[in-house]
Parts: structure tokens; sequence; C-alpha cells
């Protein structure tokens, strides 16, 4: 922004110079975040050059694998409401929050993507943490689950 603001740019006027939505500059300085293409575009529109130089000093950061949509847990859909800003939350987290939730859906979702056996040992952490008539209610319904599971088994 600095650059920009040495040539008498403002934020819209650097945006529309940059090929962007002013919305884009403006959610970017809010967050502190943008995506490389924006950063790219921008810094083109100001005279810039983006590069890359090794640190001296430091050693390379381990590469941070994402999770392919196919390993991603069912639950990170956002059509259950659990992993609103991050679809790569670990299974553990939204199994868990599955329980703490108790929504028959959520929970049969949870035993059909994880297994019974991985909800039921979250199950023992999510337990103690709800109300008794909460606990009951989940333990029917995994109850029901699992009964569910052993008559289609059958």
């Amino acid at each position: 922004m600095h650059a920009a603001q040495a040539q008498g740019l403002d934020q819209s006027r650097l945006a529309r110079r940059a090929g962007l939505r002013a919305e884009t500059v403006s959610r970017a300085k809010h967050r502190g975040t943008i995506d490389l293409a924006s950063l790219q575009a921008l810094a083109q529109a100001v005279g810039l050059e983006l590069t890359l130089q090794p640190v001296s000093g430091t050693e390379a950061l381990p590469v941070r694998r994402e999770r392919s949509p196919a390993q991603r847990s069912p639950l990170a859909d956002p059509k259950w409401g659990l992993a609103w800003s991050n679809p790569d939350a670990p299974a553990d987290v939204l199994v868990r929050n599955a329980l703490a939730h108790g929504n028959f859906d959520l929970l049969l979702q949870a035993v059909l993507g994880h297994g019974l056996a991985f909800v039921k040992t979250q199950w023992r952490q999510v337990s103690p943490t709800l109300p008794t008539r909460a606990r009951q209610e989940v333990e029917r319904k995994l109850n029901n689950i699992e009964q569910g599971l052993n008559d289609a088994a059958a």
C-alpha cells in the first residue's frame, strides 16, 4: 500500500488498476491475508515484482500436506456446519463436535465416515462434558445406530 500511496493511488484506484474488486483489497487489508494471484496483480499495478529469496541462517520448514477431498472427513462438508472455516479440520475434532451437538444425522455421518469404534473413542472424551440428559440422548442415538448397523449386516 505504501507504493500505491506514493503514486497517489487510494485503495479503490489501486484495485481498479490491478483489475481487482475494491472489496478484495479491503478484505485483504482487514484480514491480513491475500491470495497470491491478487498480490501479484497489486504488485504489478504499482510497478513492483514479487520474488522469493532464501533466508540465511534458517532451515526450511517441513512441507505441510493438505488433505485431498477424498481424505477429508465427511463431517467437513459445509452442510453439517462443523467446519465453517477449516475444511481440513482433524476428524477427531469434527466427530467430537458432532457428538456434542447430538444431532442424529451428524452422529450417523460420523459413524459411517469414521467407524463406530472411532466415534465411541471420541465419545469417551466428550460425554463427561455434557449434561446428563444430553449424554443419555447421544448414547441412545449411538445405540440405535449400532443396532441398525448390526441389523444391516445380518
